[in-house]
């Protein structure tokens, strides 16, 4: 997770226009849930209100939660990343075939950056996690919040204008939310786990 500079206007022009095509609703709401109560609301507050800000320009709408529904996105905050050697430079990591847990390393995140930027920061890993869950496979971008990793500019661009979401993101994340409505809407609630556990494959 590490990005490019892109024009900022442009990009959100683009993906206001391809929210709006035919075949796509206008809105989608997600339901996420965050365990920030060790981290504050100093902080838990702005980024996820960046985040927020960051989907609704591509139509979607996150619905912030303390308790999280079956069919929530619960990201945890591990503070101990020691035991997450296989992941060295990650800031956290979602089980995309999984469907539902995002795990971020909170303490890395603290060590990256300056307390004043910590949540833009937080909210930017947040975004692209989100997006993994969402598009539901393992892949990246070559730019914007979905680049495998993100450079010197785009940690500079981070506070003062968020990372955008490329085009084909867009797409993908608005086919997730359409196969997602249509699998809660198909499939009974005791047998959503054969979907959702098929695969715990990790994506950065």
């Amino acid at each position: 997770m590490k990005i490019t500079a892109v024009t900022m206007l442009a990009v959100l022009s683009g993906a206001a226009a391809e929210a709006g095509k035919p075949g796509q609703p206008a809105e989608r709401t997600v339901i996420v849930c965050m365990e920030s109560d060790a981290i504050g609301a100093a902080v838990a507050v702005p980024a996820k209100e960046i985040a927020s800000k960051m989907f609704a320009a591509i139509g979607v709408t996150l619905d912030w939660r303390h308790n999280c529904p079956a069919q929530g996105i619960l990201i945890s905050l591990s503070e101990h990343d020691q035991a997450e050697r296989r992941l060295p430079q990650a800031f956290g990591y979602a089980l995309p075939y999984e469907g539902t847990h995002i795990v971020i390393f909170y303490d890395r995140l603290q060590r990256s950056a300056d307390p004043a930027l910590i949540p833009s920061l937080l909210a930017h890993v947040m975004v692209h996690e989100i997006t993994h869950i969402l598009e539901g496979i393992a892949r990246h971008s070559s730019q914007g919040v979905m680049k495998a990793a993100w450079d010197g500019s785009d940690y500079s661009a981070m506070p003062l204008t968020p990372l955008p979401f490329a085009p084909e993101d867009i797409d993908l994340i608005h086919r997730g939310l359409a196969e997602r409505a249509a699998q809660a809407a198909s499939t009974p609630a005791a047998g959503n786990t054969k979907n959702r556990h098929a695969s715990n494959a990790i994506t950065r």
